[in-house]
C-alpha cells in the first residue's frame, strides 16, 4: 500500500469513527435504563448497585484495557469491544433476577472500557498520519494550498480539540435521536427499546472491520502490566494531568450520577413516562452542541475560563429544577447539559497535550478510571440516601459539592 492509499485510508477513518459513535449513541433503552433496573429490582438502592457494579468493573478494566490498545492494537480491541457489546445487551434483554443484570454490568463494563480511550486515541493518529503526508505532498509540490487545504479539512493536534467535538457530538446526536423512539417504544414495554438497541449496535460493529489502523509509536515489548506502570507513572509527574484526574473524578461523582439517577428523578416530580424521551434526547442533542461549539468558545475565551463557567452553571441549573415543577424541571435539566457537552473537549484536548502516541490509549483509560471512580463510589451513596430521604434531596446535595470542582480547575494551567 502507497503512502497516499494510507494517508486516504486514515483520512476515511475520521468520518467512519463518526459514524460508529452515531450508531453507538442509538441506545434507545437510556430514557428508561433505571426505571427498568428498578421494575425487576425494586429499590432506587438496588438500581444503584447496578450502576455501581458496572463503574466498579469499569475501573478495574479501564487500564489495562487501555493497554491492550496501545500493544495490541487499537482496531483488535474496538472489534472485540463490539463483540462484547452485543453479549451484554442480550443479557439486559433477558433480566429477570438479579445474576443477569450482574453478568450485563460485566460485559458491558468490559466492552465499555475497550472502547474508552481507544476511539480517541485511533482518530488522533490518524489525523496525525493525514497531516503528515499532506504535509510531505506540499513540500514535494511547492504547493502551500495543497498542505493549507489540507489541514483546514483534517486538522492536526492544535484542532483536535474541535474534531473531538465533533466525534463526542456524534455519540450525542443518535442518543437524541433514540431517546424519542426509545420514549415511544417504553411505552409498550421497558424491555422493547433494549432489543431495539441490538440492530445498530451490530452496524457499529460490521463498520469497525473498515477501520484502517494508523502507524504510531509502540513499545517495544508487550507486557500489559509494564505498560500500564509506566503511563500511570505520568500521573504523578504531570501535575496538569493530575488536576485533569481530580477534575473528571468530581464531575462523575456528581454530574454523571444525577445523570444516572434523572429518571428516578423525572418519575419523583411526577413527570409521565411518554415525556421522559424528549428530555433525554433534548439533553443528548444540546450536549451534542455543546461539543461542536467548545473548540469555538474556548479558543475565544481560553480553556480554563470556559471550563470554570460551565462547572458553575452545571449546578445551579441542577437546584433549579429541585426547586421547580412541571416543563421547568425539564428546562432546567436538559439546559445543563450544554455546558456538559462544552467541557468534554476541553478536558480531552488538555489531557491530549500532556501525553504521547505510544502511551496515549493507556494514559486516557487512567483519566477516565478518575471518572468511572466516581461514579463508582457515589452512586450507591447517593442511591441509599434516596431511599432514606428523597431524590429531590439528593439532587439539591449533588448541587452543592458539585462547586469543589471549580475550586479544583483554578489549579489548571490553560493550554492551547
Amino acid at each position: 500500500m502507497t503512502s497516499r492509499e494510507t494517508a486516504d485510508g486514515l483520512n476515511s477513518n475520521i468520518w467512519k469513527i463518526y459514524l460508529i459513535n452515531f450508531l453507538k449513541g442509538l441506545m434507545f433503552f437510556l430514557p428508561i435504563y433505571a426505571l427498568y433496573l428498578q421494575q425487576e429490582l425494586f429499590t432506587v438502592f438496588n438500581v444503584s448497585l447496578i450502576i455501581a457494579l458496572e463503574a466498579v468493573f469499569l475501573v478495574l478494566f479501564e487500564v489495562p484495557s487501555g493497554a491492550i490498545a496501545d500493544l495490541f492494537g487499537r482496531k483488535n480491541t474496538l472489534i472485540v469491544s463490539g463483540i462484547v457489546t452485543l453479549f451484554a445487551l442480550f443479557f439486559l434483554s433477558i433480566g429477570t433476577a438479579l445474576v443477569f443484570f450482574i453478568v450485563y454490568a460485566i460485559l458491558m463494563s468490559l466492552a465499555e472500557s475497550l472502547n474508552s480511550g481507544t476511539d480517541v486515541a485511533l482518530l488522533f493518529d490518524s489525523i496525525k498520519g493525514v497531516n503528515k503526508q499532506a504535509r510531505r505532498e506540499a513540500i514535494a509540490l511547492s504547493e502551500k494550498s495543497v498542505e493549507s487545504r489540507s489541514i483546514t479539512l483534517f486538522p492536526g493536534k492544535t484542532h483536535f480539540k474541535k474534531v473531538i467535538g465533533i466525534n463526542g457530538s456524534m455519540w450525542q446526536i443518535g442518543a437524541s435521536v433514540s431517546a424519542i423512539i426509545g420514549g415511544v417504544l417504553a411505552t409498550q414495554s421497558l424491555r422493547l427499546p433494549i432489543l431495539a438497541t441490538i440492530v445498530p449496535a451490530t452496524v457499529a460493529l460490521i463498520l469497525v472491520f473498515f477501520l484502517t489502523e494508523p502507524k504510531y509509536a509502540k513499545e517495544k515489548h508487550s507486557n500489559i502490566l509494564r505498560h500500564v506502570s509506566k503511563s500511570a507513572k505520568l500521573f504523578a509527574k504531570k501535575r496538569q494531568l493530575l488536576i485533569l484526574f481530580i477534575v473528571g473524578f468530581l464531575f462523575n461523582a456528581f454530574g454523571e450520577v444525577s445523570h444516572q439517577l434523572k429518571p428516578i428523578f423525572l418519575s419523583f416530580k411526577v413527570i409521565p413516562i411518554e415525556y421522559f424521551g424528549l428530555i433525554f434526547a433534548l439533553t443528548f442533542g444540546l450536549s451534542a452542541l455543546g461539543s461542536l461549539i467548545s473548540h469555538d468558545v474556548s479558543s475565544k475565551f481560553g480553556n480554563k475560563k470556559v471550563l470554570i463557567w460551565s462547572v458553575i452553571s452545571a449546578p445551579l441549573l441542577l437546584l433549579g429544577a429541585t426547586l421547580t415543577v412541571g416543563i421547568w424541571v425539564g428546562i432546567f435539566l436538559v439546559t445543563g447539559a450544554l455546558f456538559w457537552g462544552i467541557r468534554g473537549p476541553i478536558m480531552m484536548h488538555l489531557q491530549n497535550l500532556e501525553i504521547s502516541s505510544k502511551n496515549r490509549a493507556t494514559v486516557i483509560s487512567v483519566g477516565n478510571m478518575g471518572n468511572r471512580l466516581g461514579l463508582a463510589i457515589f452512586i450507591p451513596i447517593f442511591g441509599l440516601l434516596s431511599d432514606q430521604y428523597t431524590i429531590n434531596f439528593v439532587f439539591q446535595l449533588i448541587g452543592g459539592l458539585y462547586f469543589i470542582a471549580v475550586f479544583v480547575i483554578l489549579f489548571l494551567k490553560d493550554k492551547d
